[in-house]
C-alpha cells in the first residue's frame, strides 16, 4: 500500500494542460485567459516554448514555462496531458510536433486547441472553430501579464478563439462554445 501512495504522490491526479508554442507572447495572447481559468480550476498547467524569455507573464497566468527542446527529450517520462494548446506557427514549422499533434487529433486522446491558422494541419474534420469566454479574473490577470510583457493590455478581450478538437474527453467539453451559435 505504501508503494501505491508513493506513486500517487509522484503523479498527482490533477488534469494536465500543456501549451506548446514557439513564441511565449503569441501563446499568451491566444490562450493566456484559458490557461488562467484552467489553472484556477485546479489543472496542472505548463507552457513549453522554444524561446523562454521572461517567464513573469506566464507566472502571472498561473503557469511555469519550460524549454520546449528539453520537454520533447523527456516526453516519454511524463503522463500525456488531457488538453493541449499548440500554436499554428509551430505546427507549420516543426514536423515532429505536427506529426504528434495530428496523431493526437485522430486518436481523440486529448482535447486539442490550435492557436491561429495552421496551413499544414488543414481543416481536419476533428477540428472546429470555438472560443473560450474568459472569466473576469482571467481578463484582469491577462491584462497584468500583458503589461509585464510590455504588450498593449488594451487589446485584451473577453474571448479567445481557436480551432478545437470535436471529440473532447473529461469535463472540459462544457466550457466550449461553438462559434456558429
Amino acid at each position: 500500500m505504501s508503494r501505491i501512495r508513493a506513486a500517487a504522490r509522484r503523479r498527482p491526479l490533477r488534469q494536465r494542460l500543456a501549451v506548446i508554442a514557439a513564441d511565449p507572447l503569441d501563446a499568451l495572447d491566444g490562450a493566456g485567459g484559458w490557461v488562467f481559468d484552467q489553472s484556477l480550476a485546479g489543472w496542472d498547467v505548463s507552457v513549453h516554448v522554444l524561446d523562454v524569455g521572461d517567464p513573469r507573464p506566464w507566472r502571472i497566468m498561473g503557469s511555469d514555462v519550460y524549454d520546449l527542446r528539453g520537454s520533447l527529450d523527456r516526453r516519454g517520462h511524463h503522463p500525456w496531458p488531457q488538453a493541449l494548446a499548440i500554436s499554428a506557427a509551430l505546427l507549420d514549422s516543426h514536423e515532429q510536433i505536427r506529426t504528434e499533434a495530428l496523431a493526437a487529433i485522430e486518436s481523440g486522446r486529448c482535447e486539442m486547441r490550435v492557436l491561429g491558422a495552421a496551413e499544414s494541419i488543414g481543416t481536419s474534420n476533428r477540428l472546429e472553430p470555438g472560443r473560450h469566454r474568459l472569466s473576469l479574473a482571467a481578463q484582469a490577470f491577462k491584462r497584468r501579464a500583458f503589461a509585464a510583457a510590455h504588450m498593449n493590455s488594451e487589446t485584451v478581450g473577453g474571448v479567445e478563439a481557436f480551432l478545437g478538437s470535436s471529440r473532447i474527453p473529461f469535463a472540459a467539453a462544457a466550457e466550449l462554445v461553438s462559434l456558429g451559435n
